[in-house]
């Protein structure tokens, strides 16, 4: 029997949801005619999901617990209302800035990550949680200056299928935001999820600014579209390409304009180098020491120096694909547990973004293009780190290969009441147990559970689901290390039930009766 490798996982896995997917929804939506009705002009989603959306949209905050209830009585599916939400986000948040508000339609692959993970009797509590996100996004969006955003029809003549593709290349590298979305739009109605989205791939990894968001947004609406069905695509790529093309290429965030980071020096590099390279490059198995030499250079070099390391590493043959991946996600774990004050967030994002990142390593088809985003990878946490830097307080120096494992063999009620007083304590408890698999799978089922009933704040969700997708990604040695970063962005014992997840909870008791 053939090995399994991990990409072919994920590729497997792609396939079969999107198979599934493509189907048309089978269920009937019980909603009135009536409740359909949306105002004149709005992008219109398709005949079988609209109602829901516009429930959705309209649904008072404060009731849309009982709503949810009321809806899943009358047969609406999970799936359904998944799609719902997505396509609710997608329609009503402006993707311009790929940020902020819009994060209610990049929780929603996470939300169904967390649902995935969770006990049978609090699966459904992800999608209350993403619905009532989706609505504090709606007021959010309503209040912006440059006042409320709804997608409205599409304008303008579609390019042929012969010249979408051409068509839309040109537009992205132009950044040409109304000719992109012509061509997504065309490129949606006659080629196949997985040929749109190698073209896509690359324009997320391309940009950092504002945080890795773009790369998320196209990591996230990948995975989510493969989920509710690719019939769903046409709104959802147009968002994405307006999100992926803001900024311009001159406009500075986070420090950076476009031309500043590490993106033309990769390409420089993928151009001189992949041609000299063998196949042992791609190898998935990780080396120890090359991993912590890989890590100094990203924790000490500059981003263009780390890049240059590691590729002239695969020139010689001197590491493979699985430690300098082992190596990012120890820097990005890394950054989130050095982060104090306002460079929290990104750390946080540093995570998230190279799940993003990684994702699409799996799953894209061209050699080349997963050498160009292991690059983009290594180059991004030196990005990542430097805006984290530009406060000295921000950061503090704790290389995460130097922790050393609790000595007491305190429970799991210690480590999570020691959250988040005594974030570092309860980092070693965890070190300690991730080294025994029941162990890990108790602590793992308790950050679930508290994230379900306690999160108040959209990264919860992210991080923690972006953590349990990559920790099978790293070599085992690095795993408990990995882990342990899970405590530094997760709820503890001690924090609050907020308010809309009490409502959650007091409805779906209504739902078993």
């Amino acid at each position: 029997m053939m090995p399994i490798s991990r990409r072919g996982v994920i590729h497997g896995l792609a396939s079969a949801a999107l198979c599934s997917a493509t189907r048309t929804l089978a269920s009937p939506l019980l909603i009135g005619r009536d409740e359909a009705e949306v105002t004149p002009g709005l992008m219109k989603f398709r005949p079988e999901i609209e109602p829901l959306v516009a429930l959705v949209e309209r649904t008072p905050r404060d009731r849309c617990a009982d709503m949810v209830v009321d809806q899943l009585r009358q047969g609406v599916s999970y799936r359904q209302f998944l799609a719902a939400l997505f396509l609710a986000g997608i329609r009503n948040v402006n993707p311009r800035p790929p940020g902020f508000a819009l994060h209610c339609v990049f929780v929603i692959h996470s939300a169904h990550i967390i649902s995935l993970e969770a006990p049978a009797d609090s699966r459904l509590l992800p999608l209350f949680y993403a619905l009532d996100n989706f609505k504090a996004a709606q007021e959010r969006d309503a209040r912006q200056p440059s006042g409320d955003y709804t997608m409205r029809p599409l304008g303008g003549s579609l390019p042929a299928l012969e010249r979408a593709a051409a068509e839309f290349t040109a537009a992205m590298e132009a950044w040409d935001p109304e000719r992109a979305e012509r061509a997504a739009v065309s490129l949606a109605r006659h080629r196949s999820a997985g040929e749109v989205f190698e073209m896509l791939w690359r324009y997320g990894a391309r940009d950092y600014r504002n945080i890795g968001h773009k790369a998320i947004f196209v990591a996230n609406a990948h995975r989510t579209v493969n989920a509710i069905g690719w019939q769903h695509a046409e709104p959802v790529l147009r968002s994405l390409v307006l999100g992926l093309l803001d900024f311009g290429k001159q406009q500075h965030v986070n420090g950076y304009a476009f031309d500043d980071q590490c993106y033309g020096g990769n390409l420089r590099r993928l151009k001189e180098t992949f041609a000299r390279l063998d196949d042992s490059w791609i190898a998935e198995q990780g080396d120890p020491l090359a991993t912590r030499s890989i890590l100094g250079a990203i924790r000490e070099a500059t981003a263009e120096e780390a890049c240059a390391e590691v590729a002239g590493r695969f020139t010689k043959g001197k590491t493979s694909a699985g430690s300098v991946w082992d190596a990012v996600h120890l820097a990005a774990a890394e950054l989130r547990m050095r982060a104090r004050s306002g460079a929290a967030i990104v750390g946080v994002h540093a995570v998230t973004a190279v799940n993003a990142l990684h994702h699409a390593y799996l799953v894209i088809s061209e050699p080349q293009d997963r050498l160009l985003f292991l690059l983009q990878a290594v180059g991004w946490m030196g990005q990542f780190r430097k805006w984290a830097e530009t406060r000295e307080e921000n950061l503090r120096r704790f290389p995460i290969t130097d922790m050393e494992p609790s000595a007491d063999t305190a429970q799991l009620a210690e480590t999570f009441a020691g959250i988040p007083s005594n974030l570092d304590a309860s980092a070693a408890r965890v070190l300690r147990l991730a080294r025994d698999l029941p162990a890990r799978q108790a602590f793992l089922a308790t950050a679930l559970r508290l994230t379900l009933a306690k999160a108040d704040e959209v990264h919860y969700y992210k991080y923690l689901a972006a953590l349990i997708e990559d920790v099978p990604l790293l070599s085992p040695d690095w795993q408990p290390y990995f882990l342990a970063a899970t405590v530094y962005y997760v709820k503890g014992s001690n924090d609050p039930e907020p308010t809309p997840m009490k409502r959650a909870r007091e409805a779906l008791r209504t739902l078993a009766v």
